[in-house]
């Protein structure tokens, strides 16, 4: 009996060639010859296959996929035709007839990655045009969201991206399509974010290979680029002469790396060439991919090419005859890129497919020569293409890079969100380092801009961060409630009044959360070297929440609202409490218990799974992409046996307090200890000497002066003025103090400019000649005596 997926692909066989052949005929009026046409003889080739076979999974994926890519990577096709192929193709995904356990799939998801985002195809209207597109973005979203997308590599998912944001940006395009793509690139991250635990961290050697595959870049073309594209002239149409089947257009001047545009502008993605530059790989495993794009003109301009359909048919030379203008009307590529073009017949030859040499038996088996090392396998997607995405879209954050318009801050920020919803971030050290600086450096500077969506945004995207990570945001979180702090108290006629709204509703949102007031008091009020948030906080939101005009306004009642919340989560501890009072006296009962919940609850737990045995494992298009990679990380369970440890952190406990959880009396007297420190800093930052003396008066210091302890306080007060520090440790009555106060650096395994960058970092260096050298000599000392001079 013959699978019924065999005739799913012939059918769709019949239709794209059907429509191949109508168009042919009403391009030439004459019969096309199937044997001289290389999309028609493609097709041909796979009929005698399928006629041969029983069963799809006999032969590999590529043998069926080849020629409906080839359609999609042709650019000779309308794009009617390209967008048959490219609903056969999303019907093949759909349908599952792409097993995700043979050995081709890999092979088989690259090729058709690399087809779909170097789409080709000729303009024939605006409206016609955009629904390839939109297939586009289908055929890429079920490609990333099935279980065969697993087997996509990192540079692969790059592109997948890549071509998403450029369609979102492109603002001369319908707003129904950049919708589209926007919730595209919501699915797709809601994926490759939700697996993030399924990924481990690579060592730095290894990183740092791939953060080179998968760097992208920022800006446009220059001028130069602009006008070698416009001298550019059109390559004769292959479709009109015979060309082998397997032959590829020439690439051009290739560097490694799959870029992905660090800003697009909205001008820069497209470009106006009459015929769009083909970027095919020159093995059919795809990997050669990202060697073929260029890392200098990938971008292209939208003034100067035609590649999204806008454009279409503008000729390059006035002296075109009409035929030609009509065959070479603008092709339209959906992630279009600038090549330049061969400079030899010979880099033609070398980018020709292998294709021409490969033998296919008949059971469908293909024989293909080995273009790659050995070796050299397809490794599945995993945290580098995360960490790049991720990188990416603080990127589009940042408020104060040119390039960067509202609307890609805006979705930006909802990606973020989207990736900080699906993910715990602040498990991947790599990830957590980017949040630390540039994400929260953005943010803060969007927090000033008036425009309120992309303030609401912010405040969103800021509570997720320091809902789940502040533990990793110490210095973080205390800038960010300093800066809503001046944005309620600010007296600014220019500013909205809804930002102080929105201002309130996030410290009351912070607030909300259990046990972050309490937090809040220990972690800053009860630090010796932070700000006291929770009590200044407290005097703004009692200031604020008194109607002093007599009329009551929205923002008295979230200060009041902010205020019975703390309240409430008093009582709700104190309930607590007697609760576990309660539960003290009854452990006895509750201790015969455990065994029989647990027996009951083995039996839904049995009912689930054999349910879930019982389903139907047919196909069925992917729902979201938090769905899509719960159903990989069964999977993976399934794999590894469902065994799963959870490691559990240990809390550390500060080294002010004598426990984890200090009692009342010694909270007060580390809150009596701060108001003398930041006495005796105030002083210092006056006359030192008189500081110091003030310290020890209190026992904050020894007496006899202990130049290591005073070394540690000058270090680690950030209140300190650096000039007087400078001055202070470099007095050559206080060598002894300075041996001790470079003695508080690691120098260890650090260059000389490195160390020497990380010491004046701690003060400011004085003018004086023989105070500098004092200064230089007590460190070039410390840092040869830590073994930091290399051999």
């Amino acid at each position: 009996m013959v699978d019924k997926n065999i005739y799913i692909v012939q059918g769709e066989i019949n239709a794209v060639v059907g429509a191949i052949k109508r168009n042919a005929r009403w391009s030439t009026h004459t019969h096309l010859d199937e044997e001289r046409d290389p999309l028609l003889h493609s097709f041909s080739l796979l009929k005698e296959v399928l006629n041969n076979i029983t069963e799809l999974s006999e032969i590999e994926p590529n043998v069926f996929l080849r020629p409906f890519l080839e359609v999609i990577r042709s650019e000779d096709t309308t794009g009617p035709i390209t967008g048959l192929a490219l609903t056969s193709v999303n019907k093949f995904l759909s349908y599952a007839l792409i097993d995700p356990s043979h050995e081709g799939t890999a092979e088989g998801m690259e090729n058709m990655a690399d087809a779909v985002t170097h789409a080709r195809f000729v303009g024939t209207d605006h409206a016609s045009d955009e629904v390839v597109l939109m297939k586009i973005l289908q055929v890429l979203r079920t490609l990333l969201l099935t279980p065969v997308g697993a087997h996509l590599t990192n540079e692969s998912v790059c592109e997948i991206m890549q071509s998403c944001f450029r369609i979102c940006f492109e603002m001369r395009l319908s707003e129904l399509l950049r919708k589209s793509a926007e919730h595209t690139l919501v699915d797709m991250v809601q994926l490759l974010f939700t697996r993030l635990p399924q990924f481990k961290e690579e060592p730095k050697s290894y990183m740092g290979t791939n953060m080179k595959k998968l760097k992208m870049r920022a800006g446009g073309m220059s001028e130069s680029s602009k006008w070698k594209k416009q001298k550019r002239s059109p390559r004769p149409p292959r479709h009109v002469t015979k060309v082998s089947p397997g032959t590829e257009p020439p690439a051009a001047n290739a560097t490694n790396g799959v870029t992905f545009i660090d800003a697009p502008s909205p001008s820069s993605s497209g470009s106006s060439e009459n015929v769009s530059s083909v970027v095919s790989p020159a093995t059919d495993s795809g990997l050669e991919l990202s060697s073929q794009t260029t890392s200098k003109e990938d971008l292209t301009d939208l003034e100067q090419v035609a590649s999204l359909g806008l454009n279409a048919g503008m000729p390059s030379s006035e002296n075109e005859s009409l035929r030609e203008e009509k065959i070479q009307s603008a092709s339209v590529e959906s992630i279009p890129e600038v090549l330049e073009e061969c400079t030899s017949v010979a880099e033609h030859s070398d980018s020709a497919s292998v294709h021409d040499m490969d033998y296919v038996n008949p059971r469908g088996v293909r024989f293909t020569q080995s273009s790659q090392k050995e070796g050299a396998a397809l490794v599945p997607y995993g945290l580098p293409c995360i960490r790049e995405l991720f990188r990416f879209l603080i990127s589009l954050t940042n408020p104060h890079d040119r390039h960067n318009s509202e609307v890609m801050i805006h979705m930006g920020l909802q990606l973020l969100t989207v990736a900080l919803e699906s993910a715990p971030i602040a498990n991947c050290q790599s990830l957590l380092g980017l949040v630390k600086e540039e994400l929260c450096r953005h943010l803060f500077q969007l927090l000033s801009v008036e425009r309120l969506n992309l303030y609401a945004a912010s405040l969103r995207v800021c509570f997720l961060l320091f809902e789940t990570m502040r533990e990793h945001l110490k210095f973080q979180l205390e800038m960010y409630v300093k800066k809503l702090m001046e944005i309620i108290t600010v007296e600014n006629p220019k500013m909205p009044y809804e930002m102080k709204e929105m201002a309130l509703e996030a410290i009351v949102q912070l607030w909300r959360i259990p046990s972050f007031v309490t937090e809040l008091y220990i972690n800053y009020d009860c630090d010796y070297y932070c700000a006291n948030l929770f009590e200044e906080l407290t005097k703004l939101l009692s200031k604020n929440a008194f109607p002093v005009s007599g009329q009551l306004y929205t923002v008295h009642l979230l200060s009041l609202e902010a205020l019975l919340t703390v309240i409430d989560s008093t009582e709700v501890h104190c309930k607590a409490k007697v609760l576990s009072n309660i539960h003290q006296q009854e452990k006895e009962v509750v201790k015969s218990r455990p065994e029989t919940m647990n027996n009951n609850e083995r039996v839904p737990s049995e009912g689930k799974s054999s349910s879930a045995a019982s389903e139907p494992t047919g196909a069925c298009p992917p729902t979201s992409g938090c769905l899509m990679a719960d159903h990989i990380k069964e999977g993976c369970m399934e794999l590894e046996g469902g065994s799963e440890t959870a490691e559990k952190s240990i809390p550390r406990k500060p080294t002010r307090f004598s426990c984890i959880l200090p009692s009342p009396q010694e909270l007060m007297q580390i809150k009596n200890k701060k108001k003398l420190l930041i006495t005796g800093t105030e002083q210092f930052n006056q006359k030192p000497k008189k500081g110091i003396q003030f310290l020890q008066e209190k026992n904050l210091l020894a007496t006899p002066i202990d130049n290591n302890e005073v070394a540690r306080w000058l270090r680690e007060n950030p209140r300190l003025d650096k000039k007087m520090i400078g001055e202070f440790v470099s007095d050559r009555k206080n060598i002894d103090l300075l041996e001790s106060f470079v003695g508080t650096f690691s120098f260890q395994g650090l260059r000389l400019d490195e160390a020497l960058r990380l010491y004046l970092e701690a003060f400011r260096l004085p003018g004086e000649a023989p105070v500098i050298q004092r200064l230089l000599e007590a460190f070039t000392e410390h840092w040869r005596v830590s073994g930091s001079i290399r051999n």
